[in-house]
């Protein structure tokens, strides 16, 4: 009898311990990742604990399903694709239990283009066929009525310059000589105008007074 009672409590416990070893939920989360503001940026890898779980569509989605007890964190991180920057910072994730499952947790993502692409209407009156100067180089040409675009692939957040080279022979009267105008590039693609106003200085004539070299009347 004992061994009978013995043996029937031991099928009970373990019969408990599979009831308490159930796999923990599975949680869904969606990642989205954009550029600039309002798109979605597709090839954005998503990783967790250094492996990648996820890459983000055409409309910058990904969905990450995650286990583990409600409250639990996890941290992720972003590596955007080439051309943009990837977040310093991890996002933290919070496992919760939702009421509606069509209506996951959304975390945004924001990967910033690295380069921004900036126009500058040239616009030099009195200046036709000038050459268009930036850092040393010429990249453009005003036309005859003066007027030229210049597009530029820069950083944000910085500075550049651009100048009118009036250096040929046929632009010495020219007023101002080599002008030039600095911009400032911001995290947006912008469109500048250079706009310069040109006069032609008169040219100066010296009369040299002839000395006469015949003879001298009487």
């Amino acid at each position: 009898m004992n061994r009978l009672l013995k043996a029937f409590l031991g099928v009970g416990a373990l019969s408990l311990v599979g009831c308490s070893s159930k796999p923990p939920p599975r949680f869904e989360v969606v990642v989205k990742v954009q550029g600039d503001p309002g798109e979605p940026l597709v090839n954005a890898k998503v990783l967790l604990q250094g492996k990648q779980v996820g890459k983000t569509d055409e409309k910058g989605r990904t969905v990450l399903g995650l286990k583990g007890a409600e409250g639990q964190t996890y941290a992720f991180t972003v590596q955007c694709p080439e051309g943009y920057k990837s977040p310093a910072k991890p996002t933290t994730v919070t496992l919760r239990r939702i009421e509606e499952p069509s209506k996951r947790p959304e975390y945004m993502v924001d990967c910033p283009p690295t380069t921004r692409s900036v126009v500058v209407a040239v616009r030099a009156d009195n200046g036709p066929n000038l050459p268009v100067v930036y850092l040393g180089e010429k990249i453009a040409r005003t036309d005859d009525s003066g007027a030229a675009d210049v597009l530029l692939k820069l950083p944000p957040n910085q500075s550049f310059k651009l100048s009118l080279d009036t250096s040929g022979d046929d632009n010495k009267h020219l007023r101002p000589q080599n002008p030039s105008a600095t911009f400032d590039v911001k995290e947006k693609d912008d469109i500048f105008v250079f706009d310069q106003e040109f006069k032609r200085a008169r040219p100066h004539y010296h009369w040299h007074r002839r000395h006469h070299t015949g003879p001298t009347p009487l």
